[in-house]
Formats: C-alpha cells, structure tokens, sequence
C-alpha cells in the first residue's frame, strides 16, 4: 500500500469517529427535552381520546388521566415520569389551549372543531 492511502484513510476515519461522537453528544443534551416532548405528547392523546369519549373534561379529570404516565427514548434507559399531576396537568391544559387543540367553557375543556 501507498503511504498517502494509509494517511488518507487514518484521516477519514478520524473524521467519522468525531461525527458519530458529536452526534451522540447532541444527542444526548436533547434527551431531557425529548423526553418532556414526548410525555406532552403522550398526555394530549389521552386528552383527545377522552374528549372524543365524553366530550368534555375538568381540570382534575386530565390529573386523573395523565397521573402514572410515563414516557421513554426507544434503545434508551432514560424514563420521563408524571410525579406532580396537578402542575403537569395545568401545564398540559395551558399548552393545548395556547395551540387551539382545546377551548375552556367554565370550568369544563372541549375539543376545538376547525
């Protein structure tokens, strides 16, 4: 072998080894995040299967739904748990008012229908 392929290939391989390692990097100084997102996201599907089921909730009926849930990065030991339902709820309420999934009438949330 050449010497200059054995140097070009010590140099690309240098080079995948720092791609792979900053991208693990990244990755992981998103997982709190991506964590959070998922357990959203996770809370509003369960919002919006019972708002099709009843038709509408109370603040205490979203702390009911989302009080063990728990959300997980696949191939991931890292584990988001619900473990203040009150203040996750009220969260979640804000979140889905503010994007116009849910609308408040009294005390009582529905569906928004666009």
């Amino acid at each position: 072998m050449d010497t200059g392929t054995i140097i070009l290939g010590i140099i690309l391989f240098a080079i995948a080894t720092m791609v792979i390692y900053s991208w693990g990097l990244m990755r992981q100084k998103k997982k709190p995040a991506d964590l959070m997102n998922l357990l959203f996201s996770k809370g509003m599907a369960k919002v919006k299967k019972e708002l099709k089921k009843r038709g509408s909730v109370t603040a205490g009926d979203v702390e009911q739904i989302c009080a063990n849930l728990e959300a997980k990065i696949p191939f991931s030991k890292d584990r988001a748990v619900v473990k203040n339902k009150k203040d996750f709820a009220q969260k979640l309420l804000e979140y889905m008012l503010k994007t116009g999934q849910i609308e408040q009438e009294g005390n009582r949330y529905k569906a928004c229908h666009k």
